[in-house]
């Protein structure tokens, strides 16, 4: 009987909690709303002024058609594939 009515007291207290919750929520939301009409409206503000690129050359960086031809692909032939299991 004593479990039953400490579950019961449990059940109670934690829909309590809740219910309490959805009302905070629910105040926060109104004040938001109420808060967002009241705010004056800001006149045209400037444009975010764009950031300069970090890469200052593009001859950094060689085509990927040049780093095909200097590869030496002839150590390959003899590797063995069963290593990496």
């Amino acid at each position: 009987m004593l479990a039953k009515n400490i579950f019961g007291i449990l059940i109670l207290l934690f829909n309590m909690v809740g219910l309490i919750y959805f009302l905070y929520l629910g105040t926060l939301t109104l004040v938001k709303r109420v808060s967002a009409k009241e705010a004056p409206q800001k006149k045209d503000a400037p444009a975010p002024k764009k950031k300069t690129p970090l890469i200052l050359s593009d001859t950094l960086i060689p085509d990927e058609d040049d780093l095909l031809k200097d590869m030496d692909l002839s150590d390959l032939d003899n590797l063995n594939l069963d290593d990496f299991e």
